[in-house]
């Protein structure tokens, strides 16, 4: 008993280990996004911090960028306003394209 328990643990963390090294996937260009997977009418892109000084070697991060439409506030993008599957709290607006946004968004 106490080994089927230290093995589900085990799996547990390694689970964790990988989904948290997937789910942020550091980037400088979009063709460093390997591993991210986006759905539907999305692609991948490599998203960089608004306000850094510039794109920096592995300073962004990859996230899925909706391509079905346009955007102008982070608001355009709740809801069915965007092709996401993210929750609103983590759509913005980011170069006139909905993404979900792996920076806090401020």
């Amino acid at each position: 008993m106490n080994a089927h328990i230290v093995l589900l643990g085990c799996l547990a963390l390694v689970t964790f280990v990988c989904w948290s090294t997937v789910s942020a996937e550091t980037c400088t260009t979009n063709t460093n996004c390997n591993a991210t997977i986006c759905t539907g009418n999305s692609e991948v892109i490599c998203q960089h911090p608004v306000g850094s000084d510039g794109i920096k070697p592995g300073g962004g991060l990859c996230t899925c960028k909706d391509t079905t439409g346009s955007c102008t506030t982070k608001e355009d993008c709740y809801g069915t306003g965007a092709n996401l599957q993210c929750p609103d709290n983590t759509r913005h607006c980011y170069d006139n394209n909905c993404i979900c946004d792996r920076f806090p968004i401020g």
